[in-house]
């Protein structure tokens, strides 16, 4: 269904350093034992069409979604299907926003969730000091150390 999608989008439109597209995906976490294989292979699907589209394009990875204000915990910024937070609807609402404005944030995949203590040998997670809100620009500095996936 996304590749269908993305073959209708008009790509003369779609030149820039800023993301053109926003998916928000998921980490795996939550999901019912039994579907998770199927979930994660139709994801993984997704989520290399929109990196072969030719869009500048984010992924957001969240952990299992909350309904809770958002701005009210640090942040962690991960690649490698590490997390086991869960994190806020509006905390990803936010991110999404930033990452279409943010440089740093184009041709990324990432994972997020809330802040939690690491595991021995876990160092190399990003994490977000203070706290995230609208005046603030916490995800250059999270995603600049994170690779792109180009």
């Amino acid at each position: 269904m996304l590749a269908a999608g993305l073959g209708s989008l008009d790509q003369s439109d779609l030149t820039g350093q800023e993301t053109d597209f926003v998916l928000v995906s998921c980490s795996g976490l939550g999901i019912e034992p039994s579907r998770r294989e199927q979930v994660l292979k139709a994801k993984r699907v997704g989520e290399d069409s929109l990196r072969r589209s030719g869009l500048g394009y984010t992924i957001v990875r969240p952990g299992p979604l909350q309904e809770e204000p958002g701005g009210q915990r640090a942040l962690i910024f991960d690649q490698g299907n590490r997390i086991s937070q869960g994190i806020s609807c509006a905390d990803v609402a936010d991110i999404c926003v930033k990452a279409l404005h943010d440089t740093t944030a184009r041709n990324k995949s990432f994972d997020v969730c809330y802040e939690y203590i690491a595991e021995e040998g876990r160092e190399l997670y990003e994490l977000v000091a203070h706290l995230p809100d609208k005046a603030n620009n916490y995800l250059t500095p999270a995603l600049s150390v994170l690779e792109k996936n180009t």
